[in-house]
């Protein structure tokens, strides 16, 4: 049995853990893994060889390539293509934020998440934010903060979400889409956290911005 599986099974921690430690135990190698992830990215690479375009919706669509892998190799790939989109977190003075709560198709139920909406292709980020959220709270803000741009599947989807801060709230009149039934909530941003770290907040693109919102104000 190796030094990285006998570390495993209660020993002495891995070298990548030992810190100044592995210095002394000349017999320690680093692990494979490590050298990989630093060498082996050009090696990685995937040749699209075609693409079939197999459904066009309004919200996205779906090709299957044809792509050659790096050790020469053909396979396909299914990929879900969507012009990706922009959530935001609203902080007001009292240092709460707005949750709305809509029904899922892909959960079959309601959830409570941070608004959010999908880019009007071509559209920049910010102008799609300030929609949504316009849209589905009513709320206009005076200052914005990109917090990240994240990729919420990018085994089979090439959406990005954008991620803001929107803070000196204006409260307005919402206005839903066609369609599209919406309830709000305001909730303290510590409590916001709190959900998202017990479990009770779902949504992923709502516990990123959470998370990250809560970091940026302390």
């Amino acid at each position: 049995m190796n030094q990285e599986h006998e570390s495993r099974r209660g020993g002495r921690p891995p070298s990548f853990l030992a810190g100044s430690r592995a210095k002394d135990r000349e017999e320690e190698t680093i692990p494979v893994f490590s050298k990989a992830a630093c060498t082996a990215e050009p090696l990685l690479h995937e040749e699209v060889l075609g693409t079939d375009p197999k459904f066009i919706g309004r919200v996205f669509s779906v090709e299957v390539q044809d792509v050659r892998l790096p050790d020469g190799r053909r396979t396909r790939r299914e990929l879900v293509r969507h012009p990706g989109g922009a959530c935001v977190v609203a902080l007001d003075d009292n240092g709460e934020i707005t949750l709305v709560h809509q029904y899922r198709v892909g959960t079959g139920s309601p959830l409570r998440e941070i608004p959010a909406g999908k880019l009007e292709s071509p559209e920049d980020p910010l102008t799609c934010a300030r929609r949504e959220l316009a849209e589905e709270t009513g709320l206009t803000a005076d200052r914005w903060e990109l917090l990240t741009r994240f990729l919420p599947s990018p085994g089979y989807s090439d959406e990005a979400i954008y991620i803001y801060l929107a803070r000196d709230l204006t409260r307005g009149q919402a206005r839903p889409d066609e369609g599209e039934f919406i309830s709000c909530e305001k909730i303290p941003l510590t409590m916001a956290l709190e959900e998202v770290l017990d479990g009770r907040l779902t949504d992923g693109k709502t516990c990123l911005g959470i998370l990250l919102a809560a970091g940026r104000i302390r």
